[in-house]
């Protein structure tokens, strides 16, 4: 199963620029995991979940009779957890082999600390050497451990921001970046990474140590 698309039950971009952020290739090899109530929104865009895995407080006993009557695997849990919904679904994915997964509905809502718990959970040791996202429509979030390079394709006056996840990251070195950097060190705090450009089509960023998370929001899809 190379490729995961994790629906959370948070604000879900529309189904065109989901099937963008998947890639055609993508498509043909999707396997769909439902955060408890992401199953709803899965639903609503026609996306029909492989599996939907939470303590089922955001779905009827109606909702669960009908998806598992529907042929989709429904894993509950108590509600007294350690993990989040989202968590759980990101570790089904790696469970079932997923190297890519791109997480949708992970923003937005009614709580803010679900938000930032869903990106700090792309700091989980196990996705290092994944590939794996959140995405919100116009903005993509990723995270790059110490070694890693990632590789960023946009247009000329995208926003790429750097925030580092450890007290420091170090060893940032940009290229393709308006403001470049080379092999600076970024603290937690100061917005120094905030609001970079991309100068042309390509763009990449490397890092030495620590984590950082690299944002890229296309232009002309950003909402104000």
């Amino acid at each position: 199963m190379p490729d995961a698309l994790i629906v959370a039950d948070g604000d879900v971009p529309s189904r065109a620029t989901i099937d963008r952020l998947i890639g055609p290739d993508g498509r043909r090899n999707l396997f769909v995991i439902a955060a408890d109530g992401g199953a709803l929104k899965a639903g609503a865009l026609g996306l029909r979940p492989n599996v939907v895995v939470g303590d089922a407080d955001s779905l009827t006993d109606a909702d669960v009779d009908r998806l598992r009557a529907d042929g989709v695997e429904v894993l509950t849990f108590p509600s007294a957890k350690d993990e989040s919904d989202t968590e759980l679904a990101v570790r089904e994915a790696l469970r079932r082999g997923a190297e890519r997964l791109v997480i949708v509905g992970a923003f937005g809502g009614r709580r803010f600390e679900h938000a930032l718990a869903n990106v700090l959970l792309l700091t989980l040791p196990e996705l290092r050497g994944h590939d794996a996202c959140l995405a919100d429509g116009a903005s993509v979030l990723r995270v790059l451990f110490g070694g890693e390079r990632l590789e960023i394709t946009g247009e000329v006056g995208d926003n790429v921001s750097l925030l580092p996840l450890t007290e420091e990251a170090a060893g940032v070195t940009t290229d393709g970046l308006s403001y470049a950097l080379t092999g600076a060190t970024l603290r937690q705090g100061p917005a120094r990474g905030l609001s970079n450009e991309l100068s042309g089509a390509r763009a990449s960023v490397s890092l030495d140590a620590g984590r950082l998370a690299v944002i890229h929001t296309r232009r002309e899809m950003e909402t104000r």
